[in-house]
């Protein structure tokens, strides 16, 4: 069952998206509201997927993605964003996938759980 990392400075969007990860069959959903946090969670590289809101304070997820790939390269990554056009963008950081927040469903993130992240680049799917 997969460990699941969320990383978002939106307390609420966190929440929803780990009770969908849950519902999708994660078997831990942890969160953290920025890279820093993330990269202390990553300590032991437990977790078999990370996702990862593109603006966030201090480092954005941009850089945050190649910093998370770099501490655990076998990471799967993706980058969300309420801004489709940070899309392009993911696969030149190392990123696995990229969606739009308004696209996130059970559908989705079940896909993700299981490997299947969709497009690498060029946007959503």
């Amino acid at each position: 069952m997969p460990q699941v990392l969320i990383v978002d400075d939106n307390p609420t969007f966190r929440n929803q998206l780990a009770d969908l990860l849950r519902r999708a069959g994660a078997a831990q959903v942890h969160t953290a509201p920025d890279i820093s946090q993330a990269l202390a969670r990553l300590a032991d590289c437990a977790y078999d997927l990370a996702v990862v809101d593109v603006l966030l304070p201090g480092t954005n997820g941009l850089e945050g993605a190649r910093l998370l790939r770099e501490r655990c390269p076998g990471l799967r990554i993706v980058l969300v964003s309420a801004y489709p056009q940070f899309a392009a963008a993911a696969t030149t950081v190392g990123a696995d996938a990229f969606y739009a927040k308004d696209d996130l469903d059970l559908a989705t993130v079940r896909g993700w759980l299981r490997g299947a992240l969709g497009p690498t680049q060029g946007g959503t799917p």
